[in-house]
């Protein structure tokens, strides 16, 4: 009798890359809203609760400066720097 393999093992978040679904829910949960809600441009708290929330999700420490921060401005500027902090954590730097 033969059985079905195993199932494949979860990848590892930082395996992951975020997507703009993953944001807007992490975003959504600032202020308890609902992701439709969520609006394109970015606050400074926004952004702040989205580098807090992606820190503990993927276990990953972003070092941002003023300027890199600062340079956040929309979710889809977003989803690009933390995409860049999990590339960058896999190749062994820090962001």
């Amino acid at each position: 009798m033969t059985g079905s393999p195993p199932p494949a093992a979860l990848p590892d978040r930082a395996e992951v890359l975020p997507d703009r679904a993953e944001v807007l829910t992490m975003l959504a949960a600032f202020g308890q809203r609902s992701v439709e809600a969520v609006p394109e441009h970015l606050g400074s708290l926004e952004l702040t609760w989205l580098v807090a929330e992606f820190e503990q999700r993927y276990g990953l420490q972003l070092d941002l400066d003023d300027d890199r921060f600062g340079a956040v401005r929309t979710v889809d500027d977003a989803i690009e720097l933390l995409r860049e902090a999990v590339l960058a954590d896999r190749a062994g730097a820090r962001p």
